[in-house]
């Protein structure tokens, strides 16, 4: 049975990484939106070009879709997100997030991860759009990415200290993979994400 999936921001780092794996499941159609998404090099796709913050490109984008995956985190644009697929009945996102959102970052990382991101990091994330909505979400508190071939990942749910200072974005997007084919069932869930042996490192090896 073929599933249809949306990838909003398709042109990013984790894109390049989900979007091979997604194809080689070949009752799997993609569609890649973005600003510049016909530039895009995939095949055996549909292009859709346009502005994640306007609601009529988000829902023609979003017609006949089963499952979105939005590669970065806005709270604003988020809610347009929301109200795109209210319109059109789809049900199930995952978003690239951020971790610290919930000042769940253990020590001795929090003192680096805060220098490095602020301490407003946790305001005006999606999370918040989502905890409130009635869609059946995966939040991806994502550690520090870098790129790599390792796979395996460190799946933290919320409420869990934060510890993993790291993660390759191959593994992230096997994370989705994984719930994409059931292998994993994180539904209203906000996930810690990290690579496991990077726990309680004072900050990323690539620092």
């Amino acid at each position: 049975m073929t599933k249809n999936i949306l990838i909003i921001g398709a042109g990013g780092q984790i894109p390049e990484e989900l979007i091979p794996l997604l194809q080689e499941q070949s009752e799997w159609h993609l569609t890649l939106f973005g600003r510049h998404a016909a530039d895009l090099p995939y095949t055996n796709v549909t292009k859709i070009s346009g502005n994640a913050g306007n609601l009529s490109d988000l829902v023609k984008a979003m017609q006949n879709q089963d499952l979105v995956y939005m590669n970065f985190d806005d709270k604003t644009i988020t809610g347009v997100v929301i109200e795109a697929m209210h319109e059109t009945g789809v049900k199930r996102i995952i978003q690239a997030g951020v971790l610290s959102v919930y000042g769940e970052v253990a020590e001795p990382f929090a003192t680096w991860n805060t220098r490095m991101m602020g301490k407003s990091v946790a305001h005006g994330r999606g999370i918040e759009a989502l905890e409130a909505s009635d869609l059946d979400y995966t939040y991806m508190r994502m550690t520090w990415l870098y790129n790599g071939k390792r796979k395996d990942y460190v799946a933290s749910p919320k409420g869990e200290p934060f510890l993993g200072a790291q993660i390759t974005r191959r593994a992230v997007a096997q994370f989705v993979v994984d719930n994409i084919t059931g292998k994993r069932n994180d539904s209203r869930a906000s996930i810690g994400l990290w690579e496991p042996g990077s726990e309680n490192q004072p900050k990323p090896d690539f620092y």
